[in-house]
């Protein structure tokens, strides 16, 4: 996401959101969809199918709305810490997602299990979650950043 907020103009907003849709929906559709790797990982296709074709109008959406926090949050932590090399941009949304759907995790088992789906969810995929979402959120990082290099957008 962007790196050097000094830089920060409407159009180049606007193009780093859709280089983001466009690799969120080439990820979501290649991971999720074609590789079918949440069932894969998690070992539970009802709640998968549950959430990504029962209520895919709702749930895509809010997948998007997530991994933009999470790539915010990530972006947060390559500006503190002046990340510039790709590699080490991808390990620091791998470990933010992992943190972040852990910390998720952590907090919906650690209450009763309820008819609301995130909870039902944690409840039976566990610490897989995170698994898959590393690798989803990587996926779709390492695409916006081709994108972004192909096309030579930058902030600077």
């Amino acid at each position: 996401m962007i790196s050097n907020i000094s830089n920060l103009t409407l159009d180049l907003i606007i193009k780093e959101l859709v280089v983001l849709i466009l690799s969120f929906c080439v990820g979501i559709v290649l991971i999720t969809y074609i590789l079918n790797l949440p069932t894969k990982i998690t070992g539970n296709r009802e709640i998968v199918e549950e959430y990504y074709l029962k209520n895919f109008v709702t749930s895509i959406p809010a997948d998007l709305f997530f991994v933009f926090i999470y790539f915010l949050i990530a972006g947060f932590v390559m500006r503190v810490f002046e990340i510039k090399e790709d590699i080490t941009k991808l390990i620091v949304v791998g470990i933010t997602t992992a943190i972040l759907t852990g910390l998720a995790c952590y907090y919906f088992i650690s209450k009763k299990l309820t008819t609301g789906f995130f909870s039902r969810w944690f409840h039976s995929v566990g610490y897989l979650s995170a698994i898959y979402d590393v690798v989803l959120l990587v996926f779709i990082y390492a695409i916006f950043l081709f994108i972004k290099n192909k096309t030579k957008l930058t902030t600077s």
